[in-house]
């Protein structure tokens, strides 16, 4: 396993509930990642970070065969069993020390993924390596209209205990690539869709560490956090059960090497 790496076995249960975009967006997601990247129904991918396959499970009927990798078996577990006849093939493996021979994935596709391994450029290099020279990489990410204020506070509030970002921080999210070898081929793709959370919920989920950056942290270090969020949110919210809608988006874009 890539040191420092993080599994999100403790994650199962919820994994869904946390990620990226709501149900119902997923046939549109789908369709960015094959716009994106040229797929056909002869086209074989590799994901990283499979998870529960919710990236997975609506692309595969869309390509030949799909080949998810993650470190946490529970995970793949979930995927299972929300699979009907998706041509997916599981693995359990370290990204950095893929088990593949080279050069035999048309595309590979990694979405929420290399902010959580701080040996990313190990996998950029394995990447290169299990892709067919003409192969793409399919970066997929979120993007917020306008940011979330409770999240401005809560980063100010944690200051360097923050946990979440042991990669690629969220700043890269976009740079990274070019930077690290890796053209970008066609346009950039997206579908944007509106999330709503309300303050409680945000307490609620710090509280319970459904957040991956909250992991690392000691129960004194979140709970002085998470004071402080409660604060701003007693002065701010006159209801904290109220939720609050935010206008978001999900973006692909393909990449080849160089």
């Amino acid at each position: 396993m890539a040191q420092g790496s993080v599994v999100f076995d403790q994650a199962v249960e919820y994994y869904d509930q946390t990620r990226g975009f709501p149900p119902g967006i997923e046939p549109d997601v789908a369709r960015l990642f094959v716009e994106a990247g040229g797929l056909t129904p002869h086209s074989r991918l590799l994901e990283v970070g499979v998870g529960t396959g919710r990236i997975a499970l609506p692309l595969a009927p869309h390509v030949e065969s799909i080949t998810g990798l993650d470190l946490s078996l529970p995970m793949m577990l979930k995927l299972v069993g929300k699979r009907t006849t998706e041509p997916i093939r599981l693995v359990q493996a370290d990204a950095t020390q893929l088990p593949f021979k080279s050069a035999v994935f048309d595309a590979v596709t990694a979405v929420h993924f290399f902010h959580l391994v701080p040996t990313w450029r190990e996998v950029l290099t394995e990447l290169k390596r299990v892709l067919r020279p003409d192969g793409l990489l399919l970066h997929g990410w979120n993007h917020r209209d306008a940011e979330n204020k409770l999240d401005e506070v809560w980063k100010e509030a944690v200051g360097t205990s923050r946990g979440g970002d042991i990669g690629v921080s969220f700043e890269q999210r976009v740079s990274f690539l070019p930077e690290n070898g890796w053209a970008e081929v066609g346009e950039e793709r997206s579908v944007a869709f509106t999330t709503s959370q309300s303050p409680q919920q945000y307490i609620d989920a710090l509280r319970s560490r459904r957040w991956s950056q909250t992991w690392r942290m000691s129960d004194e270090q979140l709970n002085k956090s998470v004071g402080v969020i409660e604060a701003y949110i007693s002065e701010h919210y006159p209801d904290p059960a109220t939720p609050v809608s935010f206008q978001s988006s999900f973006h692909v874009r393909a990449y080849k090497r160089t």
